[in-house]
């Protein structure tokens, strides 16, 4: 990429300035001023494309027990937990922003998923949230899309030892992330951010506080998931709303794995 990625700094100093350094909060501000979603609105990653519902349905099928309960973490405004919904006997989408999971449930409503689809606030990240998940659920499969590029590296391995507990013997997690060569930087501008501008659904995002992510690849997976079973993995395509009104479907380089807990020893 660019040198020229370093004059986005001065741009970004200046909101930094008024948005929260926490993370949690960060995100919180971000799903309270959300007013509208799905591929003509304000959320960046919410395109709603069939075809890459069907592709994550599809690996689900390959290599899931689909008779298992579906956890969707970090579900936003629940549109993975709800284009999933058919796939398990029970769906529930976690969040840490009570104001994504109060979309979440608002959308919910005005579809057809009806009770086997809820929705939770927890953060991924809380030390024993798997294991008291599980001891509610049972082992579960679990879906994650652009999660794991957005936390913190210190934050990953709980979350990874959450996995762990929620999977247990018979789970498996399906794991899609964005993984564009680059830094943080390199991304903003792959997503249309130059030194005096930026499309108002990345501007909402970097104003909120919400630190611009990093990629996440077989590297990543090979780092966070020692020892962890790999049915499935490669490169795939995850879907963006336009930059502007009237463009094209962002089309963003991700990173899938089909991932499972390594075998216990005996």
């Amino acid at each position: 990429m660019s040198l020229r990625k370093y004059l986005l700094i001065p741009q970004l100093s200046v909101y930094a300035l008024l948005a929260p350094r926490d993370q949690a909060a960060a995100w919180q501000r971000y799903w309270s001023g959300v007013r509208s979603t799905g591929a003509d609105g304000e959320v960046l990653w919410d395109a709603d494309q069939p075809v890459e519902a069907s592709a994550v349905a599809a690996q689900l099928q390959s290599h899931a027990d689909l008779r298992l309960p579906l956890l969707d973490l970090g579900c936003g405004n629940g549109r993975q937990a709800r284009a999933l919904a058919g796939l398990a006997p029970r769906v529930l989408g976690i969040d840490a922003s009570s104001a994504a999971i109060e979309r979440a449930q608002l959308e919910a409503a005005e579809g057809s998923a009806g009770r086997t689809l809820e929705f939770r606030v927890a953060d991924v990240s809380e030390p024993g949230l798997g294991r008291r998940l599980a001891d509610e659920l049972g082992e579960v499969n679990v879906h994650i899309r652009g999660m794991l590029h957005v936390i913190d590296p210190a934050r990953r391995p709980a979350v990874v030892r959450n996995l762990a507990d929620l999977l247990g013997s018979r789970g498996t997690a399906y794991v899609c992330e964005t993984n564009l060569v680059g830094d943080p930087l390199d991304y903003l501008l792959f997503q249309g951010a130059t030194p005096t501008s930026m499309p108002a659904v990345v501007r909402r995002l970097v104003a909120a506080g919400v630190r611009a992510p990093s990629h996440f690849g077989a590297a990543e997976v090979a780092e966070y998931f020692p020892g962890w079973r790999v049915p499935a993995d490669g490169p795939t395509v995850m879907h963006g709303v336009p930059l502007r009104p009237g463009g094209p479907l962002q089309q963003i380089p991700s990173y899938f794995a089909l991932l499972r807990p390594a075998d216990p020893p005996v």
